[in-house]
């Protein structure tokens, strides 16, 4: 409810002014001077300062107007410059559409109504009403009778007070438990925060409330939009939380309990117990605290470093296990422990400590085990981890995976080498490995640090007891230095699995081979996954050989070189072929004028053929060549003989197709000059200079499809 009339609340403590109180004007102000009245006064750009009355001002962007001591104020519109009410000085009746109306220490603003912009009270706010915008009272402030409307909020800082709350459906508060005093009424009854206890608060709708250390709550509805968040130390029970309301506690909390969608929780004694987190909620788990049956909800955040079980993440939630950042203070703890975790279409990091028994599912759930950090032991996975239904698993560097049975259905696990400065490859040992579906990626981590090379490369030995099912390994060699990625199964391996290669692209020696899987028995067979069967390394195609022994390794096929050789071999079979046709023109030339009689001509012959080429090599093609010849000539009699002397030039453009695949042009420039004598009985000689100018292009085919391009 409202009360008529003005209460002036003055506090003695030292008033801060916010930056804004600061402005240096760049302009002359205008002055309304004691005794003095104005009325109508539109301030845009201008700065007004109040030491008598001002009626009906409006205040809109870039205007100022200063209220001094005994100055009034009175039905001023604020729409979007600033007020400021200064010792002793009274502002009444004011609209505020946006901007700011600032109240200093000892200053008074009486029955604003705030539709929008900011009130900021370091003195005193009496009866205002807030329909939009932000209420805010400083350290020391005061606001009193405050009617709070749905979009309004009113935000009580440390050693502030709001006195006489009306806050009706929709309206929101914004405070602390260490709030000098707020009290009032809501929908729901009766509330009030004082001495650093909290009763029957309400949060909604960008409301909130801060739990400090040693202070306590009681009794607080979490609406949707509301927050409550508890410091470690702080204690809140009867807790009733809404749908789409937000908690963020650590159970380093005395206490927090209370009722959710789930029904009870409760945090006491360092144990959280059936706690759900919804969006934007979030936990932290401390060391040597523990968290049973947690459910994390959409946007969800939880951060463990002590132990918990049960816990659940569900769509866009976010799990940190052995980390926890802190307002950007980051912890790490080796002592964390997870049990039993079940991740559907979340994500859970692993940074330090144990995950025990967990299941990963659907195309946006993630498991990802971060490379050892600095002064900690590597993470460590152990029991089952079954992956399925396109989840995607991740680990990167040595972390430790010895006692961990995986189990790939549908899905992918992505093994990410640590480079190092030392470039040790990455060793990873599993106990078990059993795929169905699945594909299992080495690949190398990205390179930022300047400490390491961009060419540097770290190649992976991934090595299990067992390994069953089917699926895709793709692994990555480097022929010419014989260094690949590789699996090694020490126990019994059954099933049908592929590996698809990439290589460096270097050419290696001949006869190199390179083992990439061995296996300690068992039927399993394995074949190379790439197209074709094979994969272009330097000149010649490889293959994955059984070697008999339960090893298979990758070799060349010296039977066939490589599409993108035979593509190479094409382009310089064809280049003659120009050559020969641009050539031919000129003969012609000099074979059409024997026997003519003339002095100097021009002529021109154009070029369109055709050509089909097979070559032992297997490097056939097709080429379509046209072009044109242009030359001048000059005819010389003798008494029994003639001479021909002439100049030419030409351009022709030849399409090349490729057999294995792919396609190439040659663009020819070629210059010359050509001479013939001719005797009357028939004898005759001829002699051409010609240069060429050949500009290639290739897009050649790989084996695995990939397109080599060159010029």
């Amino acid at each position: 409810m409202h009360q008529s009339g003005s209460v002036s609340l003055c506090r003695s403590a030292k008033s801060v002014l916010v930056a804004t109180a600061l402005y240096s004007p760049i302009a002359l102000a205008s002055t309304v001077e004691y005794g003095e009245t104005v009325d109508g006064v539109i301030l845009e750009k201008d700065i007004q300062l109040v030491y008598g009355t001002a009626n009906n001002t409006k205040i809109n962007p870039g205007g100022e107007q200063h209220i001094k001591e005994f100055g009034v104020s009175s039905n001023t519109e604020i729409n979007g410059g600033y007020q400021y009410i200064e010792m002793n000085g009274t502002a009444e009746y004011s609209v505020l559409n946006d901007g700011y109306q600032i109240v200093q220490m000892g200053g008074a603003a009486n029955q604003t109504t705030l539709n929008n912009g900011v009130l900021q009270v370091y003195g005193a706010a009496n009866d205002p009403t807030i329909k939009g915008g932000r209420l805010i009272v400083e350290k020391d402030g005061g606001a009193v009778f405050v009617a709070i409307e749905k979009g309004g909020l009113l935000e009580v800082k440390e050693g502030g007070f709001a006195l006489a709350v009306d806050q009706k459906a929709g309206g929101a508060i914004k405070t602390t438990t260490r709030a000098m005093e707020v009290f009032g009424t809501n929908r729901l009854g009766q509330f009030e925060i004082k001495n650093g206890i909290a009763n029957n608060m309400l949060l909604e709708n960008g409301g909130s409330l801060r739990v400090e250390e040693n202070d306590f709550a009681y009794n607080t509805t979490v609406d949707s939009g509301g927050l409550l968040e508890v410091m470690d130390g702080g204690t809140a029970t009867g807790v009733d939380k809404k749908a789409g309301g937000k908690l963020i506690v650590s159970t380093n909390a005395l206490e927090v309990s209370g009722t959710n969608s789930k029904g009870q929780f409760s945090i006491k004694d360092g144990v959280s117990k059936n706690y759900e987190l919804d969006d934007g909620s979030g936990l932290i788990v401390m060391e040597d605290t523990q968290a049973i049956d947690t459910i994390l909800d959409e946007h969800a955040t939880m951060q463990s470093l002590g132990k918990d079980t049960g816990t659940r993440v569900q769509a866009n939630a976010v799990y940190d296990l052995g980390r926890s950042d802190q307002n950007g203070s980051i912890t790490y703890s080796s002592k964390a422990i997870s049990e039993n975790m079940v991740i559907n279409n979340g994500r859970a990091n692993v940074w330090a400590g144990t995950m025990v028994n967990v299941s990963v599912r659907g195309n946006d759930g993630i498991l990802e085990v971060m490379k050892p950090q600095i002064n900690y032991a590597p993470a460590m996975l152990v029991g089952k981890v079954v992956v399925s239904e396109g989840a995607s698993f991740r680990t990167h560097g040595a972390v430790d995976t010895s006692k961990a049975d995986v189990s790939l259905e549908n899905s992918a696990w992505t093994i990410i080498a640590d480079i190092t400065t030392t470039n040790q490859n990455t060793r990873l040992n599993l106990a078990n490995l059993a795929m169905s579906g699945a594909n299992v990626i080495m690949m190398d981590e990205p390179v930022t640090r300047s400490s390491v090379t961009a060419s540097a490369e770290n190649f992976i030995t991934l090595t299990t007891n067992t390994l069953s099912g089917n699926g895709n390994f793709y692994m990555r060699t480097d022929m010419a230095n014989h260094q690949s990625d590789q699996l090694n199964v020490t126990g019994q391996a059954t099933g049908d699995f592929k590996v698809f290669v990439t290589d460096t692209g270097a050419s290696p020696a001949a006869g190199d081979s390179l083992t990439l899987v061995t296996t300690g028995g068992g039927d399993a067979a394995f074949t190379l996954g790439n197209a074709g069967g094979v994969v272009d390394i330097g000149t010649y195609e490889y293959t994955l050989l059984d070697n008999g022994n339960h090893s298979w390794s990758l070799a060349e096929n010296r039977a066939q070189i490589t599409p993108s050789t035979t593509d190479v071999l094409n382009m310089a079979a064809a280049q003659p072929l120009v050559f020969d046709a641009e050539l031919d023109t000129v003969r012609e030339r000099l074979g059409s004028v024997k026997g003519v009689n003339y002095d100097t001509a021009m002529w021109s012959s154009a070029i369109n053929t055709r050509n089909n080429v097979t070559t032992d090599a297997g490097a056939g093609f097709e080429q379509t060549l046209t072009g044109l010849t242009l030359g001048i000539d000059s005819r010389f009699s003798r008494e029994e003989s003639s001479t021909i002397r002439g100049l030419f030039f030409g351009y022709s453009h030849s399409d090349i197709g490729f057999d294995r695949g792919g396609k190439g042009n040659i663009d020819s420039y070629t210059l010359g000059a050509y001479a013939g004598w001719e005797h009357q009985n028939g004898a005759y000689v001829d002699g051409v200079v010609k240069v060429d100018r050949f500009a290639n292009t290739i897009h050649g085919k790989m084996s695995n499809g990939a397109t080599a391009f060159g010029d």
